[in-house]
């Protein structure tokens, strides 16, 4: 999936605990094109949305009860402008490295940049909460950074989950079929799906009902020492 220059409620399990922690990117799916309400306005734009295994300590233990990483989740408008979420915290993430005007897709013959970079990436997430009227509580992914060098010195966990990744660019029934039900259903919604498919829109029966990403997915940095350009991870 490429993307040039040109939040969200899954439900309520286990919050992912407020502040910052170590993460890993383990998935990429684009969710088409989307109709959202903004200031009062019925509005429709491409989202994707990535996905996170966090990596607590001794002190701060981030797994559910099986034994698996906590995860949360983060919806973006799919696009590289400049005042878009989706570029401020990959330029973050980046250690402050902007994006070049052929990763922008600005220079004849460049698609742009490839999201699929992030896959299996480190980073440090800082995690806000927020409460609904009726007392639900949701954490969001106020910010992505780089992870310090202090951290990458001691070594960095293992990625978990396996790597999801499904793009409209390279559509499959395959990655398409690991996405979970509820993920699946959004998608369903986008023209990009009608457009690709000539079927029901039903979700893939390969994709579990009681699938863990529905369950435990919720929606939408601490500083070290400098970070050198080896530190920057894409």
């Amino acid at each position: 999936m490429f993307i040039s220059e040109g939040n969200t409620t899954e439900r309520e399990y286990k919050p992912v605990p407020a502040g910052t922690h170590l993460a890993i990117c383990y998935g990429i799916v684009d969710l088409g094109t989307q109709q959202y309400v903004y200031m009062g306005e019925q509005k429709q734009s491409k989202m994707l949305r990535l996905f996170f295994e966090l990596h607590g300590d001794d002190d701060n233990i981030l797994e559910l009860d099986d034994g698996r990483p906590m995860s949360i989740s983060q919806r973006y408008t799919k696009s590289l402008h400049e005042k878009s979420k989706l570029r401020q915290h990959i330029v973050s993430w980046r250690g402050g490295k902007d994006f070049t005007p052929e990763e922008l897709g600005q220079v004849r013959g460049q698609k742009g940049w490839d999201i699929r970079t992030l896959l299996g990436k480190h980073c440090m997430l800082s995690v806000k909460h927020s409460t609904k009227p009726d007392g639900r509580t949701f954490a969001n992914v106020d910010g992505i950074t780089s992870v310090p060098a202090i951290i990458r010195k001691l070594g960095l966990p293992g990625q978990v989950n396996k790597s999801i990744y499904f793009s409209f660019d390279e559509f499959s029934d395959d990655a398409f079929s690991q996405v979970s039900q509820g993920i699946q259903k959004i998608i369903m919604q986008s023209p990009e799906y009608q457009r690709v498919t000539a079927r029901p829109t039903r979700p893939s029966k390969q994709a579990e009902a009681a699938d863990w990403f529905d369950k435990h997915e919720q929606l939408n940095g601490n500083k070290g020492m400098e970070d050198d350009d080896e530190s920057i991870p894409f």
